[in-house]
């Protein structure tokens, strides 16, 4: 007859719970099993006549044979009196030489002697060990509890236990670590991926577990991808479709407002200018959101390479200086040694640009402006270091940390009548994190604020 699998066990046996059930239960046998082996095999080795022992027991052998020779029996019993284990002397019928009398439980314990290299049981506390002598004569001596070899088993068997069980549980744990940890691993390999915007990742044909409730949370975290790209693409779309939809009425507006200029009169072209530059501005800003949804949303569109930023940022910002007002001044230093860094060079153009932009507009009528390259090192590990700096007013110790986020602006009715909408910064924000460099901002101690954009060599 077949026999088949219980089908409350064979609908579970997939599970975690299962698993764990079935190891535990593997290790508790493991460990009876072996120990029980063990302890066998340690009663087969030290169950005999202890080495000290046996060698005093020979020696008073040997003394035994000295008086047999002498033929004294008084003195013969005189000296096994005078031991500490209880002996005789017995000739061929097995009856003492000497007048010393016997006691009836070791009589009767006298058939049951062994030899001394015999091994002994572990039940009986005080064997009688037999020694053949001369004539025909034997020494019977009676094993003491106190030498007996199962004294030290407590404290062997102990030992044993401890090693066997710790020795079993680091193997069986070591199993069970690698069958857990693997999923585990590949979970979170994965999630690292999906954090980088890779889409593409598939846990439940990586995974390849036998565990039902990884594959649950495998397939669980596909469908979850899955709909996180989804939601990136329609996104993406929808900047797509607002950015047409967006520009095609300001162009056409523009277009209205060249028009118009042409048919009204000097009193109203002031008017005119006005919407021209409220469209100029909606355009920037339109520009600027669809730069900073597509920065946020980009992990792999932008291939990194070791550029020399002393020579990718000097002539731009040559090129920035006609954004000047009329008494601000921009200064370009390098102290680096290897300006060399990973970076995208449209990326950091368009940092530069947001970073000297901003300094020309917050700075001041008069403020100077310095862009410079320096090497920094830290744990072993070359950085790049650029910075904007100026002499303006700064920027308010409890705000530093909140300028980097969307839509931030220190002063609503000053940003809007200088043209900031709190973008620019967010934008060098999610560039750089795309080229895996950091941004930080802080007020020097000489007034102005320094931006710090840290590359990686």
């Amino acid at each position: 007859m077949k026999l088949r699998c219980p089908p409350f066990i064979a609908k579970r046996k997939d599970s975690l719970a299962f698993k764990l059930f079935s190891c535990m239960t593997a290790i508790v046998i493991s460990i009876l099993v072996v120990q029980s082996l063990a302890e066998q095999a340690l009663v087969k080795a030290m169950l005999k006549v202890p080495d000290s022992v046996r060698e005093e027991m020979l020696d008073l052998a040997h003394q035994a044979n000295v008086l047999i020779e002498h033929g004294d029996m008084d003195e013969l019993a005189d000296w096994a009196n005078a031991q500490n284990f209880y002996l005789f002397v017995l000739n061929e019928h097995q009856q003492p030489v000497t007048h010393r009398l016997m006691h009836p439980h070791f009589e009767f314990k006298l058939q049951f002697k062994r030899s001394i290299d015999d091994q002994l049981e572990g039940k009986v506390n005080r064997p009688i060990i037999n020694i053949p002598l001369v004539h025909g004569n034997t020494l019977v001596i009676q094993l003491p509890h106190r030498l007996h070899p199962a004294n030290d088993f407590i404290l062997y068997f102990s030992i044993l236990k401890v090693v066997i069980a710790v020795v079993i549980l680091a193997l069986f744990s070591l199993l069970m670590a690698r069958n857990l940890q693997q999923p585990l691993d590949r979970l979170r390999e994965a999630s690292k991926k999906l954090s980088n915007g890779d889409f593409n990742v598939s846990v439940v044909k990586e995974l390849k577990s036998s565990t039902r409730e990884f594959n649950e949370l495998a397939q669980d975290f596909d469908h979850m991808t899955q709909q996180i790209h989804s939601l990136a693409e329609k996104q993406r779309l929808l900047i797509r479709d607002v950015s047409h939809e967006l520009r095609t009425p300001l162009a056409r507006q523009n277009l209205v407002l060249h028009l118009l200029r042409k048919r009204v009169g000097e009193s109203e072209q002031s008017l005119v200018t006005r919407l021209e530059d409220e469209a100029k501005e909606l355009n920037h800003l339109i520009s600027d959101i669809l730069e900073f949804s597509r920065l946020e949303n980009a992990r792999f569109d932008k291939a990194t390479k070791r550029c020399d930023l002393e020579v990718l940022l000097s002539p731009q910002v040559e090129r920035c200086k006609i954004d000047l007002k009329s008494e601000q001044t921009l200064s370009f230093r390098s102290e680096a040694v290897c300006a060399k860094a990973i970076c995208e060079e449209t990326l950091v153009i368009r940092c530069l640009n947001n970073l000297i932009g901003n300094a020309i507009k917050y700075s001041g009528q008069a403020s100077q402006i310095e862009v410079s390259l320096e090497n920094y090192v830290k744990e072993g590990q070359q950085f790049t270091i650029m910075s904007v700096s100026d002499d303006g007013p700064g920027i308010p110790d409890n705000k530093l940390v909140d300028i980097f986020d969307p839509f931030t602006r220190l002063d609503a009715s000053r940003d809007k009548k200088l043209g900031g909408y709190g973008l620019g910064l967010a934008i060098v924000k999610e560039s750089m994190r795309i080229m895996g460099g950091a941004v930080t901002a802080k007020n020097r101690e000489q007034g102005g604020l320094r931006v710090t954009l840290v590359f990686k060599q």
